[in-house]
């Protein structure tokens, strides 16, 4: 009797623990609701006195959006816009919290599916291996780390790159695009200063890398110096600055201004399909091509041609944006899209691409729209309008 009451309450006890874990770790696993194909991120007020909302679009095309009983509120659980969507999941790391998480909105909340405690590395840019595999880097006491995301279960296993030791006048490790292709991951990378006393005089490292990285055991093959410009490819938590084609070719383009760097050029470059060199037949200088503006994300929208969010010359990392279209082959300018200049926000993400065409968001000074571009028929037609106080659109996303 008495050892079956000792097994008793140790099973009790056990069994009392793994719920409490389950309580800290993980909430609700949940879907995506219906008629909700696509999403966006609101932001209210300016900084530091902002909210963000996700809102659902149901159309792209036609109606309006309004956070009014249509808007799941961020604040509290994401820091702000610098998310990761992938089939209507979100990710975030939280540096305050010292916590990374797996999010999901269902009945107009923002619900948690699994939160872990994570503070090895203030994140940057990410790329994700295969459906379930997401990679991100980014600096951590000084030091170049990664992070593998299996995002099923939210495991992490950690690690640091040897990206050489950072010159003298520099604190960190300064991070762009990230891409995967073929079991490598291509990462530019550069070196920054934390010595805020100077802003907005910050010492510019004259130079810039490509990390070639064996994605199996996380090793840098090489790194591929770059001294024509700096700053190869922008935050992409925030927007893109890369991918690859159809012909497996990976582009990506230089924002030198991520870096405070007002005098190097955006320039475009590739590295060919089976590769790990910039090719040294492929030079595009989008700044001498665009009035010296600088290419702060960038969008492939397929057949050769890509969508760029330029930013306008000047001594301000927020300056107004146009939307250039750009064929990437051939390395050359089309045209300045004929939308509004998009107010100064740096960091957005503004563009779907789907059935061919190119669905853009703009936060123009009077009224907020998504734009569908048709490459077809080189015509722009006004689509869904953002209504009722928003003052930024910062994501939309496709979420199935």
């Amino acid at each position: 009797m008495n050892t079956l009451f000792k097994y008793t309450a140790k099973l009790l006890m056990l069994v009392m623990l793994v719920l409490s874990i389950s309580g800290c770790e993980k909430r609700k696993e949940g879907h995506i609701e219906e008629g909700t194909n696509y999403a966006a991120i609101l932001c209210v007020g300016s900084w530091p006195n902002t909210a963000y909302y996700i809102s659902s679009i149901p159309s792209l095309t036609t109606g309006t959006i309004s956070l009014k009983g249509n808007g799941a509120e961020m604040t509290g659980k994401v820091y702000a816009q610098d998310v990761i969507q992938r089939e209507g999941f979100y990710y975030h790391m939280n540096s305050t919290s010292g916590r990374f998480g797996k999010y999901h909105v269902e009945n107009g909340s923002l619900l948690i599916d699994k939160e872990i405690p994570f503070a090895y590395l203030s994140w940057s840019s990410y790329a994700w291996a295969d459906n379930n595999t997401l990679v991100i880097f980014g600096d951590g006491n000084g030091e170049a780390r990664y992070a593998v995301v299996k995002v099923d279960k939210m495991t992490i296993k950690t690690g640091k790159l040897d990206l050489g030791k950072i010159p003298a006048g520099f604190q960190q490790y300064s991070f762009g695009f990230a891409q995967y292709r073929d079991s490598k991951l291509f990462l530019g990378y550069g070196f920054a200063s934390n010595d805020w006393s100077v802003f907005p005089n910050m010492p510019v490292y004259p130079k810039s890398y490509v990390a070639v990285i064996d994605y199996h055991t996380m090793a840098v093959e090489k790194s591929l110096e770059e001294t024509r410009t700096t700053g190869l490819g922008s935050l992409n938590i925030y927007a893109p600055s890369s991918f690859v084609d159809e012909n497996n070719d990976l582009y990506f383009i230089s924002d030198p201004v991520t870096g405070y760097d007002y005098k190097s050029p955006s320039i475009m470059y590739r590295i060919k399909s089976g590769s790990t060199v910039i090719d040294p037949d492929y030079f595009f200088n989008y700044s001498a091509a665009s009035n010296n503006e600088k290419g702060a994300a960038m969008w492939y929208i397929g057949n050769g041609k890509a969508i760029v969010r330029s930013r306008i010359s000047g001594d301000n990392i927020d300056l107004e944006h146009y939307y250039r279209l750009i064929d990437v082959k051939s390395g050359t300018m089309i045209k300045k899209l004929d939308l509004p200049a998009d107010k100064g926000e740096r960091m957005v993400n503004a563009v779907i691409v789907e059935d061919g065409k190119a669905f853009i968001a703009v936060n123009a000074v009077d009224r907020d729209y998504i734009w569908q571009y048709n490459p077809a028929t080189d015509q722009l037609t006004k689509g869904v309008e953002f209504i009722g106080g928003i003052d930024y659109i910062l994501r939309i996303e496709k979420l199935k």
